[in-house]
């Protein structure tokens, strides 16, 4: 009942500030008892997607306080069509840090820290290899430049948004694997890295970042990415 109460929110079928059905009603519109009824209020509740109150009852939350990382959040709307301004959004955070990540990554990162980046660029260019794992490949080849940064903000912000890079990378290579030019830019960040330099890093990775936003948006669209 949690899934299919919180596609209905993201759907907008509950809009933001209306309250919901009653206990009883839920009951009978999902068929289950009010035992699993208030197990899934108390678990959207948690998300940020429902506010609980004894006087109003319970409301649904404006999608400013929902938690927009949360893995079954992210999964609803994928059931729900792939929301184009999220994903945008989501580019609009990596932007912020990802370049930052890789310029600390070239100049604190171990030597195990540089080969875990060299290992995962492989398998996302081996194309011996099926496409989810080289999208697998390509999701811990991002995570292991926050875990190189030694900074535990940058690692645990890697941790929260693995769920929507991990969807981001799914829907830019549902059709195809990673575009040769963006596969290139990879290579370019892994060398700059690998190389200890910072700045270049960082520049490669905003290259990067670019070009994977536009891929992102033409499979959105289906259309074919640039090579």
């Amino acid at each position: 009942m949690t899934a299919e109460l919180g596609r209905r929110i993201i759907a907008g079928e509950v809009e933001p500030g209306a309250a919901l059905p009653t206990e009883a009603s839920l009951c009978g519109m999902f068929g289950v008892s009010r035992t699993t009824v208030r197990e899934a209020v108390k678990r959207l509740h948690a998300k940020g997607m429902l506010a609980v109150s004894p006087r109003s009852g319970t409301r649904v939350r404006p999608t400013a306080h929902w938690n927009q990382f949360d893995s079954e959040l992210l999964g609803w709307r994928v059931d729900c069509g792939a929301d184009v301004g999220i994903l945008d959004q989501l580019y609009d955070i990596r932007d912020c840090f990802e370049p930052r990540a890789c310029e600390l990554a070239a100049t604190r990162g171990s030597a195990q820290d540089r080969a875990t980046i060299a290992d995962a660029f492989a398998r996302m260019a081996d194309a011996r290899l099926d496409s989810q794992t080289r999208i697998d490949a390509d999701l811990e080849f991002h995570l292991a430049i926050f875990a190189a940064t030694e900074n535990l903000f940058f690692v645990s912000l890697g941790a929260a948004i693995r769920t929507a890079l991990h969807l981001s990378f799914s829907l830019s290579q549902r059709r195809s694997p990673v575009p040769p030019a963006e596969l290139r830019l990879h290579g370019d960040v892994r060398d700059a890295v690998l190389a200890g330099d910072g700045g270049r890093a960082a520049d490669c990775m905003r290259l990067l970042l670019s070009a994977s936003r536009a891929t992102l948006g033409l499979a959105l669209h289906d259309r074919d990415p640039p090579q």
